[in-house]
């Protein structure tokens, strides 16, 4: 049969590359008449199983009119497969066959319609002429003219249209020539991913030449139309026919806000290597500068990495803290995870940027504007069946001048960690053990090294619902600590140069796992219930002579009352002579779908804990009792979620923590949220340590095209707004439209007398427009904002 099957891996490719704008009403009416009554079936069914906005359901109606895709049967050879034809007449002419008449050939898949067909025995020369119509099951082609050579594999089609089938995808040739050789040549011609009969956008070229072999395509005097307006010119542009990459410039991006002014984004793509790849970006701000961004990553056997550099010479927009311009700004980001050597295995993520308020102005998807520490770690392991050995060193970045923040620097730390099953019932033996060395960049901070040793025996043990679980630890921690420099704060007087810790820990953990199943308005449900005891016990010892290097207060939830220390690291090990009850009870449906869950539990103390953070206020208070902990979480039907979390202080009848979230969703990708958030140490805690927060987020599809979203978050505590966020988008089969306006606060760092004087808000306002199956001139996809969506019955 005709040699056009190539044409298929040639012509793919350009949905990302090439065309123009086309008549190709004929090709359209042969396609829809070809078609119509299966795709009017394959349309109701898309129509009784799909959401009434769901945007997917949409997009198959877009393509209705295209022909689905047929595979090819690749097991049988098709030099094997016969080849019927069936023509009005059939006559011989000087060795020339010639069939004339509704001429139709079928091989297989393949099927070629024509007025003419001329074959010609000695040259092997095929040519069919007057409404020639190539299918092939992935492609069809229409042209005036096709001809084939079968000797050379020499093909040529005059006027030629064409449309994938299965998916957007469609254009013309004034001439296609195939050399046999996987080399082919396109004269004039045209893409489009609209679907038929709407030519939005288009891409043409003057010649377009296609390598088979090296499986690269390359494009002369290209240009990007829009309702056939010339907006964009590539004098040359070569691109990969296949998932290959290859060099070259990506598509821009254009963007105007309030605050940088026009911006535009030019990437450049660079392929080293099959494993290896960069890409540089040169964005010009109008009001900021030239930001330049070069991102390098790469792949090996044994792991993967990224390296993202941004650089900015001199920002003419933001203002140092002398109201002096902040001159260049920069970020660095390393991440690097190799595994090699089968036990070995050697992390890196370093993240740094050149001031505070990088994140505020600088757009990058390497940070955000919540962020206010950045890690630059390093983390090298050895791990083996039984034990594992690390190296590590660590520090942050504080976004913010107050020296109070600036945490240790772990350089290094050393540990080892074993665990073995002893031979009696299921009792085992675990061994963690790290030297650590703490450095600082402030001189009047002290530093040190801890050598910490945690010897433990537990003993897991479950009879049918009862489950008992027993541990019993040995903490010793040794520390040498420089303080001749240390004179930053007055609690340093106690610290102690070298100072020894040893303290045993015992707990026990025991609880029931209940079951029963019940029937709810008509529904099968079987509810759990876990009522759980735990007592620990850690004696008291005085700890104010050693320094604080990693520690802190961890946050109280209901899982966190059963911890065995309050605080992170090992600098501080809170005295524990404690039962702690608590119970939880989830509701499952028939499938094993959690529905609900509820928690509820409390720490009763027999004594006083005496172990305090320097930091903390002094605090004589004597209570026997945690503040209460619950939560609950709630899944109906997959329509409504909530999420609600509270920490009460019944001592002093006050809330330290609560968090609520509740969410509908309607149809497809349309939901409203609401949430609230307040945390609050103590009673007399300072104003930057009350977090007093309420806020919404909405996603609402109008319809199959339209849709809107909104945030917003509103500051309760000094009754003023986060963030406000708005948008529209209109999507079509062709193109997407999205205007969002975005008014945030930026960071502070200031002291609570000049808050109200020196708070700085942003504004802008973006439009942003996407080409379907070309790509993006801008984003058009839903903003987060500074608060990230989260669902409710996930969120913890």
């Amino acid at each position: 049969m005709l040699k056009l099957i190539p044409l298929l891996f040639f012509l793919s490719p350009i949905a990302s590359a090439v065309a123009q704008q086309t008549d190709t009403s004929d090709l359209n009416e042969t396609l829809d008449s070809a078609n119509e009554a299966e795709l009017e079936v394959v349309s109701q069914s898309l129509e009784e199983k799909s959401a009434p906005r769901d945007v997917n359901f949409y997009f198959r109606q877009c393509y209705q009119q295209v022909p689905p895709i047929t595979e090819r049967n690749n097991n049988v050879d098709r030099n094997q497969i016969p080849i019927s034809i069936d023509a009005d007449s059939l006559r011989g002419l000087n060795g020339k066959v010639i069939y004339e008449g509704d001429v139709n050939a079928i091989q297989g898949e393949k099927s070629l319609d024509a007025d003419r067909i001329i074959y010609d025995r000695s040259t092997e020369q095929a040519n069919a002429m007057g409404n020639a119509r190539y299918v092939d099951g992935q492609v069809t082609l229409i042209a005036d003219e096709i001809n084939t050579n079968f000797k050379t594999d020499e093909s040529s089609l005059i006027q030629t249209q064409f449309q994938f089938h299965g998916r957007g995808g469609r254009g013309n040739a004034e001439r296609v020539y195939d050399n046999g050789q996987g080399q082919y040549e396109l004269n004039s011609s045209s893409y489009t991913a609209c679907p038929p009969n709407d030519i939005t956008w288009s891409l043409d070229a003057s010649t377009l030449y296609i390598d088979k072999e090296a499986d690269m395509g390359t494009a002369y005097n290209a240009v990007l139309r829009i309702k056939d307006v010339p907006v964009f010119y590539f004098p040359y542009i070569s691109y990969p026919l296949s998932d290959k990459r290859k060099t070259g410039i990506l598509f821009p991006t254009y963007e105007f806000s309030s605050v940088n002014g026009f911006t535009y984004n030019q990437p450049l793509y660079i392929n080293i290597a099959p494993n290896q790849d960069a890409t540089i970006t040169p964005t010009y701000m109008q009001n900021r500068g030239l930001l330049v961004a070069a991102e390098y990553r790469y792949l090996f056997d044994v792991g993967s990495g990224t390296l993202q550099l941004e650089y900015l010479n001199d920002d003419k927009i933001r203002k140092d803290d002398d109201g002096d311009d902040i001159g260049e700004r920069y970020l660095v980001h390393f991440d690097h995870d190799v595994t090699f050597a089968e036990d070995w295995n050697f992390n890196v993520d370093y993240n740094k940027v050149s001031d505070e308020y990088y994140f505020n102005d600088i757009s990058t998807d390497y940070g955000s504007r919540s962020d206010n520490q950045l890690l630059q770690n390093a983390n090298l392991n050895y791990t083996k069946t039984n034990w594992s050995a690390e190296l590590e060193v660590r520090k942050f970045q504080v976004l913010n001048d107050a020296d109070d923040d600036m945490p240790h620097i772990v350089l290094p730390k050393l540990a080892f960690s074993a665990y073995q099953p002893l031979n009696w019932k299921s009792l085992q033996f675990d061994w963690y053990s790290e030297i650590t060395r703490f450095e600082h960049n402030d001189d009047d901070v002290y530093t040190g090294t801890r050598i910490h040793v945690e010897p433990k025996l537990s003993l897991p043990l479950y009879y049918d619902s009862l489950f008992v679980n027993t541990e019993l630890k040995y903490m010793l921690s040794y520390y040498q600590q420089d303080l001749d420099n240390a004179t930053k704060y007055d609690w340093y007087d106690d610290l102690e140069e070298s100072t020894v810790r040893y303290l045993p820990s015992f707990k026990i953990n025991s609880g029931i796992n209940l079951e029963r199943d019940f029937s709810w308005f008509g529904d099968d449900y079987r509810q759990t219930l876990v009522p759980q005891v735990q007592y620990l016990y850690v004696p008291y010892q005085d700890q104010s002579g050693i320094g604080l290097y990693d520690t802190t207060a961890l946050q109280q939830d209901y899982y966190g009352l059963f911890r065995d220390n309050r605080y992170s690291g090992y600098d501080r090990i809170a005295e524990a002579d404690q039962i702690t009850l608590g119970i939880s009870t989830s509701f499952l449906n028939d499938q094993g779908k959690e529905r609900l869950r509820f928690a509820i539990g409390q720490n009763y103390y027999f004594s006083d804990s005496r172990t305090v953070l320097p930091t903390d206020d002094d605090d004589d208070k004597e209570t026997n009792r945690s503040s209460i902990v619950s939560e609950v979480d709630v899944n109906f039907d997959n329509d409504y979620f909530f999420h609600a979390g509270i920490e009460w202080d019944s001592d002093d009848n006050f809330i330290q923590r609560a968090n609520t979230t509740f969410e509908k969703r309607w149809a497809y990708n349309t939901y409203a949220q609401l949430s609230y958030r307040y945390y609050k140490e103590d009673e007399n805690a300072d104003w930057d340590e009350i977090v007093n927060q309420i806020g919404t987020k909405v996603n609402w599809s109008i319809d199959t095209q339209w849709s809107t979203f909104a945030s917003y978050y509103y500051n309760v505590e000094f009754q003023n707004s986060f963030e406000s966020i708005i948008g529209l988008k209109y999507q079509s089969c062709c193109w997407a439209v999205g205007l969002t306006y975005d008014r945030h606060m930026l960071s502070y760092f200031g002291d609570e007398a000049s808050y109200d004087d020196n708070i700085e808000t942003e504004s802008s306002v973006s439009l942003t427009l996407e080409l379907m199956g070309l790509g993006g001139v801008g984003n058009s996809g839903y903003e987060d904002g500074l608060f990230d969506y989260g669902r409710p019955f996930y969120l913890k």
